[in-house]
């Protein structure tokens, strides 16, 4: 295994850096901290040579580890670098800020690293890098799915062949076309751009919401950007809620900007359930006024008591927009190029980076 350089990473704020690594012709420390499924899915599916580490590194899976056996672990093997997944616990902040940590690299197999890595790490300098854009446009195809399923009214299909025999033609099922629709987008990432280019073809006018993204980025992608929420509400026959979850964010989308949408409006959620008001929302689908369609709620996995699945033509999908199925592999092909790059001394590819900024606004 090729040795990194050693090099100083501190903070150009001139805050904590991370910890200076002495010259060595010994390998760094890599921990794998994998359960069964996050190797079966990513590593597995992959078709990399991941068996080449097995001698080199060290393998442990999380699930059979509690924080204080897992503080021991980190303890004891001091690991310059963690492979990480799913159900990788948390890293110890203390341990984060212990002087003697030699954690330089995190590779992440999934997206979100915000309940794995603290903060404190990125802002010494550590590397993080998860699995980039690649979950993007599979999300993005989700939304569409989800907005003409909602137009098509698809939750009522099942109840509405039932009762097709005894109350008549099938004009009574009131289905809408996406083409001409005004297209409201709260967040204005990955995903909503992803969202963009497959809307195109339908002929829509398409605004955007988010705070901290420039105006250029708006204009480079053809949408009108929106001063305020409660101007995109109001002026969207169809809302894609796509924005990041954080601290300012969380329950935004309050009932009194759900009333600004205009009555059979649809609300799609593929970005975080804690955005929204749940209770509003529910009962905006229950009353029919809005076509609602999600992908995430609140507490995950949905419950069979959430009023979203006891609304009537709501349409709930269990948080599988992405990625799909196929695309896990390409997942850990981008883990392993970014693993072997850090090695090789490089930082990982600048797609799957996490800097400060896109920790801070993700989820």
């Amino acid at each position: 295994m090729p040795v990194r350089p050693s090099h100083s990473n501190a903070d150009a704020s001139g805050g904590p850096s991370a910890p200076a690594r002495e010259t060595r012709t010994a390998p760094p420390a890599v921990l794998f901290a994998l359960a069964p499924v996050d190797r079966r899915l990513f590593l597995d599916a992959s078709l990399m040579p991941w068996d080449t580490f097995a001698g080199a590194a060290q393998w442990i899976d999380p699930t059979a580890q509690s924080p204080e056996t897992w503080r021991e672990t980190l303890r004891r093997i001091e690991p310059e670098v963690i492979v990480s997944g799913w159900e990788t616990l948390p890293l110890p902040e203390q341990w984060i800020q212990d002087p003697g940590c030699r954690l330089r690299y995190v590779c992440h197999l999934a997206g979100s690293v915000r309940r794995l890595v603290p903060r404190a790490f990125l802002a010494r300098g550590g590397l993080v890098s998860n699995w980039g854009g690649i979950a993007a446009a599979s999300v993005a195809e989700h939304a569409l799915l989800l907005i003409l399923a909602a137009l098509r009214d698809l939750g009522s299909w099942r109840d509405h062949i039932a009762a097709l025999s005894a109350q008549g033609p099938q004009e009574r099922l009131p289905t809408r076309p996406l083409r001409g629709r005004r297209i409201g987008l709260h967040g204005f990432g990955g995903i909503a751009r992803a969202l963009v280019a497959l809307l195109r073809s339908f002929g829509v006018t398409i605004r955007a919401f988010s705070e901290g993204v420039p105006a250029g980025v708006f204009h480079e992608h053809g949408v009108e950007r929106c001063d305020s929420l409660e101007a995109l509400f109001g002026q969207s026959d169809v809302l894609v809620e796509c924005e990041a979850l954080t601290e300012k964010t969380r329950g935004s989308v309050t009932a009194a900007l759900l009333r600004l949408l205009p009555d059979d409006a649809v609300f799609v959620n593929v970005g975080r359930g804690r955005v929204v008001a749940e209770d509003a929302l529910a009962e905006a689908a229950s009353s029919r006024r809005l076509r609602v369609a999600v992908d995430v709620v609140s507490n995950e996995p949905i419950q069979e008591d959430h009023p979203l699945l006891r609304a009537p033509g709501a349409i709930v999908s269990p948080h599988i927009g992405g990625p799909t199925r196929e695309e896990y592999g390409l997942c850990g092909r981008r883990a392993w190029e970014n693993l072997n790059r850090y090695l090789r001394g490089e930082p990982p590819e600048d797609d799957s980076l996490v800097s400060l900024e896109l920790y801070d606004r993700s989820t």
